[in-house]
């Protein structure tokens, strides 16, 4: 294991934290900025990590508490002032116990021969300020948070570690298409809506989506909404995957179905997983290198994949509209509880963006 440089020197209001990573910038700057991977390491092993608020981006806040064994809580925040893609964090940082004791630090993370290499410098109001975070026992929850970074950044990198996401937009009465959806009829009767904050996104909506798009492995989805993509009026074939300068190139596709269809307008990116469920989610983890594996509907599959237990991230873009009809996420009957947990939440004229962990 890698070890961890702290330097505090005497007389100064600064603090360096230096230590390398067997992983990519990109991956070591998505544990630092994902709430459902932050939670999992940032702090000692013996607390517990519970997230308040957690937005990361500039201008952006977060607010967490870490509870000791004894049942004590402890409570930090700060503001996010920059998040430079792989690059680069300024932030503010602040014990509530100590109020206004503010520091500012700057996280770069740089590739050095292959590994990353993360260095936080913080700067402290006062030297006395420094000294009293150091007396605090900072050092130890530094080291410790470090060690299970890197845990966390080494099991990222094995077969099969990708997470399955389901990501779908929503009204506000559980719809997430209007009445008659289907191929030629896109979203349905006064659907549109949904998807206002992807077709007329505000800065903030496109952070989401960009983050969405570079983050995405695979894809599922079921047979109906393939036919709706399939359609004369559906996807481009020779799109990528997002918009404008976001555009990569497509992730493969698993479209859960009973048989292959006779004819496929659209390209080789499309496979057909004439398994099951569990098998087209196996797949795409087999295929997403790493990254997340996207469940983007209908609504019918996303339900089944968070009712079957197999997701580990439920992503619902509420829009402002009550449909009435069309297509529910969470149909009737009582099939049995899903139990969640809030990761985070983020507002925007279109949509007010939630993101839970399901609990297994």
């Amino acid at each position: 294991m890698n070890p961890t440089t702290i330097t505090a020197q005497p007389g100064s209001p600064f603090i360096e934290i230096v230590r390398d990573f067997d992983t990519t910038p990109a991956r070591l700057f998505r544990a630092y900025t994902d709430p459902d991977l932050i939670s999992r390491w940032l702090g000692p092993r013996d607390v517990e990590m519970r997230l308040l608020e957690f937005d990361a981006h500039s201008g952006g806040a977060y607010r967490y508490v870490h509870v000791d064994t004894d049942g004590g809580e402890h409570l930090f925040r700060g503001v996010f002032h920059a998040v430079d893609s792989a690059e680069r964090i300024v932030q503010t940082f602040e014990y509530e116990g100590a109020p206004g004791q503010v520091s500012l630090e700057t996280l770069t993370f740089e590739e050095v021969d292959g590994r990353t290499r993360l260095r936080t410098r913080s700067v402290f109001p006062s030297v006395e300020a420094r000294d009293a975070m150091v007396a605090s026992g900072m050092e130890r929850g530094i080291r410790d948070s470090m060690d299970r970074l890197d845990e966390l950044a080494r099991d990222a990198e094995q077969p099969g570690a990708s997470r399955v996401v389901v990501d779908i937009s929503m009204s506000l009465d559980g719809y997430v298409t209007g009445p008659e959806a289907g191929p030629g009829r896109g979203l349905g009767i006064g659907g549109e809506p949904l998807h206002g904050w992807v077709s007329d996104p505000t800065p903030r909506d496109a952070e989401i989506l960009h983050r969405s798009f570079t983050e995405t492995g695979a894809v599922v989805m079921g047979r109906a909404m393939f036919d709706v993509v399939d359609s004369p009026d559906g996807w481009a074939d020779e799109d990528g995957y997002g918009e404008g300068e976001d555009r990569i190139p497509a992730p493969p596709v698993f479209v859960v179905t009973h048989a292959r269809p006779e004819k496929i307008r659209l390209g080789e990116r499309f496979r057909f997983a004439t398994g099951g469920l569990g098998d087209a989610v196996a797949q795409a983890r087999a295929a997403a290198g790493g990254k997340d594996v996207m469940v983007i509907g209908g609504g019918s599959i996303a339900w089944q994949v968070l009712h079957a237990g197999l997701a580990d991230v439920l992503r619902i873009h509420l829009a402002p509209i009550v449909l009435g009809g069309g297509t529910p996420l969470f149909p009737g009957g009582n099939p049995g509880p899903v139990r969640l947990e809030a990761l985070g939440a983020v507002s925007t004229p279109g949509a007010e963006h939630l993101t839970y962990r399901v609990l297994k």
